[in-house]
């Protein structure tokens, strides 16, 4: 009751300003029968309240009137968040527009090929003489564009193959969850629901591969390992620290809303309270860490049984008493949100459902065969993922000052009240906390596409219309465009929430295709780039991660699984680094000094720094001189070391330069140049 006195009345009833000669701010200060504060919310008693404002919702009013009937106590005095409130990110859509994407001058052919390549793909371009459009195509289509956009999505993620902390154990079966996102961003899954299946792929999809990995986003995260003889206190504590980094990743990831802040007191600056910090802990608190199998057999499987689960549900579809437009309606997944789909499937859903017993009876003899072939080479897989479960639901306290000795009240699994519009939702944690964050109309699904399409921008451009990709509150920027950031917005949810179609009207635009100033490679990308051009990277898909040679004196790390000292330079070792295995407490130097980001927190936007040891890495790391004497192995000449490099021909005193040095000697140097570690 008193957060919706603060959302709706302390406007304009507060220590400051005491319109009707009424101030709510605290217990002292109320002049009136209490009681007239809820007859006025409910429309009983004149002035009917908030002023000029849609009635409060009957559980709302409820509410003031339970808090006024148990005597109006005040734990602290109230203060009007109607202001922070009315901030541009919780706000409705706008209409609107696509202006911004006009441009200025257009940028030279070749560098535009390589700017579109390294964007799309993280690798050089190869040589093409297709239309730009067409090349837009290609590499949208290319199985290296997940890879790519994976990796941007992983650093918000927060992902990482070890657990962290002081005993940094090895996690063997969290690859699935960034194989599973590759997956999602080259098949171009809908965001809403890439988004949903993060936080409840387990529950909304079981049976699909996909989802359940990519439920492993809750599982990525650091996490401290306790011991039989740490205490219950420090057993609490950990698990806290645990839902924290959960709830804070969740918020920031999809939201851009830093609610950790309110884990010990109300947001200082945002509209979020610590009660709707430790709701959404409530939302995770049965939950837990589990390998679950994750069967390629199972999925084949899955692939021979849709197409004749679709089939017989299309038959028992025609086969109902429905006009054609319900009918297409269930053809379609449910969609809770929407009171149509949710009443067509309450009534029919069970009537076109293609349950097994249905599906055999329709099969012919070596349907039926095959069906079980595969289904017995699925049992007993072995391959497995790190994801989540729910176990009994336990019981959630309002921490004060964070502290697991200060248990305050009880709550309940909620949503933040500035983005709620009071829908009810499904039973289910976790899926309900999906439809909410997917709701455009009454949930928080308006703030989730403006924030992905600030993420698309920012790595297209190198900087988003809101420059703080991982706060959009009060006190983030605030956007350098905001029709344009709406207008992208209404153009991904009306597109299906499909990134792609998003994407291809970025890149075909004039302001993508003007000239810029030149913005450096990533990490992984340059060290791609490097393994490309040298002939060497291996393009294999997926699979557990693969550790790469760290010089011994790199290697301080007190984990429980140490980092071999021995590796030796190999095809696995040259596999793209959205393989490279990750391990918290020993860094890559290569990465380290090129800004790769500690995987201890959600990171929407990486450092961008200049300095020497980046430019001594390349002159000096062993991996760079090996790949410079593989590239100048497959080169041959300097002419055509200059097109595999920079993808332009050498000019005359380039050339001269060249013929000075030995062809390794040269190649190493274009490794070094800032054109190879830049983009236009």
């Amino acid at each position: 009751a008193p957060e919706l006195l603060e959302r709706h009345c302390l406007k304009c009833h507060n220590e400051k300003v005491h319109k009707g000669d009424l101030d709510l701010s605290t217990r002292d200060a109320v002049k009136i029968r209490p009681e007239a504060i809820w007859r006025s919310a409910a429309h009983l008693d004149e002035p009917h309240m908030p002023h000029k404002a849609p009635k409060l919702a009957a559980g709302e009013i409820d509410a003031i009137r339970a808090w006024v009937d148990a005597g109006m106590v005040y734990e602290r005095p109230l203060r009007s968040t109607a202001a922070r409130e009315e901030h541009w990110a919780f706000a409705p859509l706008r209409q609107g527009s696509l202006d911004g994407l006009s441009g200025g001058k257009p940028a030279d052919p070749d560098v535009l090929a390589r700017r579109l390549a390294f964007d799309l793909t993280g690798l050089p371009p190869e040589a093409s003489d297709l239309p730009y459009e067409e090349q837009v195509e290609r590499l949208l289509e290319s199985p290296r564009y997940g890879e790519r956009w994976a990796r941007h999505w992983l650093d918000v993620a927060r992902y990482a193959d070890s657990s962290g902390y002081e005993s940094d154990v090895d996690r063997k079966t969290i690859y699935p969850y960034r194989d599973a996102v590759i997956r999602a961003f080259n098949e171009d899954l809908p965001f809403d629901r890439f988004a949903a299946w993060q936080l409840a792929g387990d529950q909304l999809a079981p049976d699909n591969p996909v989802a359940l990995a990519l439920t492993g986003f809750l599982a990525c995260g650091p996490q401290s390992e306790t011991t039989p003889t740490d205490s219950k206190r420090n057993k609490e504590k950990y698990r806290m620290d645990e839902l924290d980094d959960i709830v804070s990743t969740t918020s920031q990831a999809f939201l851009g809303l830093t609610i950790g802040c309110a884990r010990c007191h109300d947001h200082k600056y945002d509209p979020l309270s610590a009660r709707e910090y430790y709701r959404l802990v409530a939302t995770f608190m049965p939950t837990k860490r589990e390998e679950k199998p994750l069967s390629p057999a199972h999925r084949r499987l899955q692939e021979y049984l849709e197409p004749r689960r679709a089939a017989l549900r299309e038959r028992l579809l025609r086969e109902l008493p429905l006009s054609d437009s319900d009918k297409d309606i269930l053809r379609q997944p449910l969609h809770p949100n929407n009171a149509l789909s949710a009443a067509l499937y309450k009534k029919h859903g069970d009537a076109v459902k293609p349950t097994d017993d249905r599906l055999r009876a329709t099969l012919a003899p070596e349907e039926l065969t095959r069906w079980e072939e595969l289904a017995g080479e699925s049992r007993g897989a072995t391959e497995r993922a790190l994801t989540v479960t729910d176990g009994d639901p336990q019981p959630t306290w309002l921490l004060g000052r964070g502290d697991v000795d200060l248990k305050t009240e009880r709550v309940t699994p909620g949503f933040y009240q500035v983005l709620d519009a009071g829908r009810e939702r499904d039973p289910r944690p976790r899926v309900a906390l999906g439809q909410w964050l997917t709701d455009v109309d009454q949930g928080a699904g308006r703030l989730l596409a403006r924030v992905i399409v600030n993420r698309l921008w920012q790595h297209h451009f190198g900087e988003g219309l809101v420059t703080t990709p991982n706060d959009f509150g009060t006190q983030g920027e605030r956007p350098t465009d905001p029709d344009l950031l709406d207008g992208l917005a209404r153009v991904l949810i009306d597109g299906g929430w499909r990134l792609k179609p998003l994407q291809r009207r970025i890149l075909l635009s004039a302001r993508y295709r003007s000239a810029r100033k030149p913005l450096r490679l990533e990490a992984e990308v340059l060290r791609d780039a490097i393994l490309a051009v040298s002939g060497r990277l291996n393009l294999k898909m997926y699979g557990p991660a693969v550790k790469v040679r760290i010089p011994g004196e790199a290697i301080v790390t007190r984990s429980k699984d140490d980092y071999p000292r021995n590796i030796q330079d190999g095809p696995d070792q040259w596999r793209r680094s959205v393989y490279v295995f990750i391990k918290r407490s020993v860094a890559l130097p290569f990465f380290e000094v090129n800004d790769v980001p500690a995987a201890s927190a959600s990171c929407g936007r990486r450092a961008r720094t200049t300095v020497a040891p980046q430019a001594l890495t390349l002159l000096n790391d062993p991996f760079v001189r090996d790949c410079a004497r593989a590239f100048a192995e497959r080169a041959g000449t300097p002419e055509q070391a200059f097109r595999m490099a920079l993808g332009r021909a050498p000019t005359p005193a380039e050339l001269e330069a060249a013929s000075r040095l030995a062809l390794v000697d040269f190649c190493h140097v274009l490794f070094t140049l800032n054109e190879f570690a830049y983009v236009d």
